[in-house]
């Protein structure tokens, strides 16, 4: 079941050239700390027409293809980095906006939504996106690729690959906003423009180290053509890795924050998201059966766009990974033993306990360190079973994406094996609202001791 065709390959490039004084985009050392070895997969689901008597409803898709790529040919004028390629700049990379433009593929599938009833459930994803998921040749490889593809149903997935290097989830969904918008007959004069100004988050001349940076470490940076191949030999190397998906309903919600309100570490107002990382942290590290002693690592992401995290502020419509992302560390032990009030606490403290200036010295900490060469790395360990990365998409307009197909009836983040042992994505549902998903990778039998974890079942229910 579930056989995809290729139709057709293309590619879409700006419609506009870009002018030669905009021709090179400096990234931040934000961005330059986020690797450039493999792609991100996501795929749109979308309904499949109205009734039969709908003039709509025999659409062909290369038609709907055609106008699809029509409207992101204007949105990549404004997006002109998208189109283009990473190039070396001594210890650096940036992208050049040539215009060289981004893969869209058309594509069929002999399989109808229902064949899985939820869509969650869906067992061709990975077919869903254009192949590739290591990057082997980076200064030739695009940094946005997409794919259209049609099912028996009339249904249709759009697949949507991206570096991450030039966008995080901010950056991502202000793009197929943008695009949304054009898309509808909005003209790119209308819209507000996107700003890729990276010297928004350079560092200090000279670099100032004020505060000891916690979060991130260096290690000597592979070759370019090295870059693919040891992301490949690396992941060859980790314990396999289940998937499951699990949903947090309101009223499941409401009660995690209850019991972390009411507990012995208790705190007025616990945010969901504060509730939400202490519930999975606590009962991954349960799962884990990690040592009392063993000291295991949350990864998480602050965005400097949020009220008073940057000065000057971080506008709306910046384009480029714009995220802090903390490594707050404790023991096994006491991650276990304690209330999962005692988590979130951990959590409040250590997100009110990072200011602008602790973000500012990391940025300076990272620029010395690409001078010398070096790598910048998360500090923490996604591949030896004892770190967690986790990542929200909860409050992104996921499911506003409107592109003349009518509003996603799913979205899938599709794991990779990149991804590691011990990830959690938070995820938005199609009901809206505070529902959200967790999407969690971990080795078999972990996974199978999450799902028995008492804290885990009272407040979550399995979806696949």
């Amino acid at each position: 079941m579930g056989v995809v065709s290729m139709l057709l390959v293309s590619t879409v490039t700006p419609a506009t050239p870009t002018l030669p004084m905009n021709r090179i985009h400096k990234l931040s050392n934000l961005d330059l700390h986020v690797s450039f070895d493999y792609y991100t997969k996501q795929v749109y689901y979308f309904p499949p027409p109205a009734p039969i008597d709908d003039p709509q409803h025999e659409k062909p898709i290369e038609e709907i293809a055609s106008s699809l790529k029509a409207s992101l040919s204007q949105t990549l004028v404004l997006f002109n980095v998208f189109a283009g390629r990473v190039r070396e700049n001594g210890p650096r990379l940036e992208i050049e906006c040539n215009d060289r433009g981004v893969p869209f593929l058309v594509a069929t599938a002999d399989a109808s939504f229902s064949d899985w009833g939820d869509l969650a459930r869906c067992s061709i994803e990975h077919e869903l996106n254009p192949g590739e998921t290591y990057i082997t040749n980076p200064v030739d490889s695009p940094l946005l690729k997409f794919q259209l593809t049609r099912f028996n149903c009339g249904g249709i997935a759009l697949g949507v690959v991206t570096a991450e290097l030039i966008v995080d989830g901010s950056s991502y969904f202000e793009f197929m906003r943008c695009w949304s918008q054009i898309h509808k007959g909005s003209s790119p004069r209308d819209l507000t423009p996107p700003v890729f100004d990276s010297s928004l988050l350079k560092a200090r001349e000279p670099p100032q180290i004020t505060i000891p940076v916690r979060d991130y470490t260096s290690s000597p940076k592979p070759s370019t053509d090295a870059m693919g191949k040891s992301s490949q030999e690396h992941n060859a190397s980790a314990k396999p890795t289940l998937v499951k998906l699990f949903e947090m309903d309101p009223p499941q919600v409401d009660s995690l924050i209850r019991e972390i309100q009411s507990g012995p570490f208790g705190f007025d107002t616990p945010s969901s998201f504060e509730a939400t990382c202490a519930m999975i942290w606590k009962a991954m590290t349960e799962a884990r059966g990690l040592p009392d002693s063993t000291l295991t690592t949350y990864v998480y992401a602050i965005s400097l766009k949020a009220k008073n995290r940057w000065n000057p502020p971080i506008p709306a419509a910046y384009i480029g990974n714009s995220a802090h992302s903390p490594c707050l560390s404790a023991s096994a032990g006491e991650i276990k033993s304690n209330h999962v009030s005692y988590v979130a606490r951990l959590f409040r403290q250590d997100i009110r306990t990072t200011t602008p200036e602790h973000i500012q010295s990391a940025i300076d900490w990272m620029e010395l360190e690409i001078i010398r060469g070096r790598k910048i790395n998360f500090n923490c360990d996604f591949v030896g079973g004892t770190g967690v990365y986790s990542t929200s998409l909860h409050t992104f307009p996921v499911y506003g994406v409107d592109l003349g197909m009518g509003r996603p009836v799913h979205y899938s983040l599709v794991m990779q094996p990149w991804y590691g042992n011990g990830v959690a994505i938070v995820l938005p549902t199609p009901k809206g609202g505070r529902s959200r998903r967790l999407l969690v990778s971990l080795p078999r039998e972990e996974m199978r001791k999450l799902c028995e974890n008492e804290l885990f079942q009272k407040f979550t229910t399995a979806v696949l």
